[in-house]
């Protein structure tokens, strides 16, 4: 037996290009989201909720129905379902086999093998949070962070939607720094919190819960910003961003489909950065710029 509240879930499959309006109407119902890409589906997406209060489905089917609507799109069937906490930890865990990104082996607590020597072992138990390192996003974040260290030494960098905690966990391993990340969804503070400690690198780093740059001080200033989240919350945190990064500081931007990147550099570009490099894996891309 054990004390843990039941979990529901819900999914439903869409178009790539229909992300960010779906996640937006999911969003109020939902206390994480995440979406994965199905290679034998191209061109679509499964996003899932989770929720630890059960979903109304007749408020829901008329909440997807009004922005499948304003899309001129068909109306998604919402699958939901009731599950244990425990049970969903356990199947969360056994469909993240250990990977190589980058110079990381990256491995959930389930998994025995270790990595081959020098590669940075790193394990993350992502719970109900982003962040596993299978997703291109989060790959290609890796990718763009181990590119710029190769370059540039950091003093003061800055994970927005940390999630797992996987990006921020990376940047303190690799450069032993203090780093700052910050999300929403305080159950994934906390599941970052628990990874720092797995990877002994807790005292590296620190979590703070809320929106975009809400938790951050107004005068606090960063060298190297990274956000792994959708385009539309790309666009909205923008100016923040633009006003927290130094100059000739770095911002590394994923979370986007490449449909979405021309809207996002503009946005990104009236706050005085340019472009610097795209990392494009599939559907996905990840921006890398730099401020003037």
């Amino acid at each position: 037996m054990t004390n843990e509240p039941s979990l529901w879930r819900i999914f439903i499959d869409i178009q790539d290009f229909h992300v960010p309006a779906f996640e937006a109407a999911l969003e109020p119902f939902v206390e994480s989201i995440m979406w994965t890409v199905d290679e034998d589906a191209q061109g679509f997406q499964r996003m899932e909720g989770f929720s630890t209060t059960p979903f109304d489905p007749v408020l829901v089917g008329s909440v997807l129905a009004e922005t499948a609507k304003t899309l001129g799109a068909q109306t998604p069937t919402a699958h939901i379902e009731e599950m244990a906490t425990r049970d969903w930890v356990a199947e969360n865990l056994k469909g993240f086999p250990p990977i190589n990104v980058g110079r990381f082996f990256i491995y959930a607590s389930h998994v025995e093998e270790r990595p081959l020597p020098g590669r940075i072992p790193m394990r993350i138990d992502p719970g109900n949070a982003f962040g596993t390192g299978t997703h291109a996003t989060t790959s290609g974040c890796i990718e763009a962070i181990e590119a710029l260290g190769k370059k540039h030494t950091f003093k003061r960098p800055l994970d927005v939607g940390s999630g797992s905690g996987i990006l921020a966990i990376a940047m303190a391993k690799l450069w032993r720094i203090a780093i700052l990340g910050t999300d929403i969804d305080p159950v994934a503070v906390r599941v970052a919190k628990q990874n720092a400690r797995y990877n002994e690198v807790e005292q590296l780093l620190e979590f703070r819960c809320g929106p975009g740059f809400d938790p951050i001080a107004a005068h606090d200033r960063f060298d190297l910003i990274v956000a792994n989240i959708l385009a539309r919350p790309l666009c909205a945190i923008a100016p923040d961003l633009g006003r927290h990064l130094v100059k000739g500081g770095f911002a590394v931007l994923s979370g986007l489909l490449v449909r979405d990147e021309r809207l996002v550099l503009a946005m990104y570009m009236a706050q005085g950065l340019k472009f610097k490099r795209r990392i494009v894996r599939g559907d996905w891309v990840t921006l890398i710029l730099q401020k003037r």
